[in-house]
């Protein structure tokens, strides 16, 4: 195996050793508050962890966590890897004793938009990536709202390739959507991802291939592991969908 190969397999590998983080932000009426997460999972590119507080998809937040090397895309030397984070989901936890929230953030880079520091309640959405390999963003217009657009309840059948900071395809499957919407799509998959992370979703039925974003990882009754997706590049062509064969749903 080639060097070259081998970084693309550790860039893309999720870390799921015991690690904490500082998590800041500002709330509405511009007070500081900080916490010390439980990091659940970590990647080159996002990052999942448990708070106590709840937070708005769509927000930043500061991160401060000793995070390993290889996984870092600056400040490879520091104890410390500080990073903002864009939320991409906040729910909260199951059982009777669980206190607190899962929440997942998509990583943007060492600084906050100049946006911020004028507003720090502003809305963000990912817009792309930047050549570093982490996610673009760009103001919302509006807060983050759980459905925008009509959810296809259809079997849409794409190539899901994980992609590394330059886009080298580093592992993929072929797989089936359980629903899919202009934007996003929620995807059966077995592939080793976090929050945060980069997939290529390819369907040559439809002429369709675009960049889209980890926005969540569940569990449904069924047992069976889903991604929920955002496309970031392309909209997905829902009307050359099969109305006979979809149920569409804004719930």
């Amino acid at each position: 195996m080639s060097s070259s190969t081998e970084l693309l397999k550790q860039k893309a590998e999720i870390s799921t050793m015991s690690l904490h983080a500082v998590v800041k932000a500002k709330d509405s009426d511009d007070t500081n508050w900080k916490e010390i997460a439980d990091v659940a999972s970590v990647s080159a590119t996002g990052a999942g962890f448990y708070i106590q507080r709840e937070c708005r998809v769509g927000t930043l937040l500061s991160l401060m966590i000793p995070l390993a090397p290889h996984l870092r895309c600056y400040d490879h030397e520091k104890e410390l890897y500080r990073v903002w984070g864009l939320v991409q989901h906040c729910q909260p936890l199951s059982g009777d004793e669980a206190v607190g929230f899962h929440v997942g953030v998509a990583f943007i880079g060492k600084n906050s938009p100049e946006s911020y520091q004028e507003n720090p309640v502003q809305g963000y959405k990912i817009c792309g990536m930047n050549e570093d390999g982490l996610w673009k963003i760009t103001e919302a217009k509006s807060q983050f709202k759980a459905r925008r657009h009509i959810r296809y309840w259809a079997n849409v059948d794409p190539y899901l390739a994980l992609v590394d900071s330059k886009r080298d395809t580093v592992n993929g499957e072929r797989t089936t959507t359980e629903n899919i919407s202009k934007n996003g799509a929620a995807v059966f998959s077995t592939l080793h991802v976090n929050v945060g992370d980069r997939v290529k979703f390819i369907c040559e039925k439809y002429d369709f291939s675009g960049l889209a974003v980890v926005c969540n990882k569940q569990i449904g009754k069924d047992g069976r592991d889903r991604l929920h997706l955002q496309f970031v590049e392309n909209s997905f062509p829902v009307e050359k969908l099969d109305n006979a064969i979809v149920q569409k749903r804004t719930d």
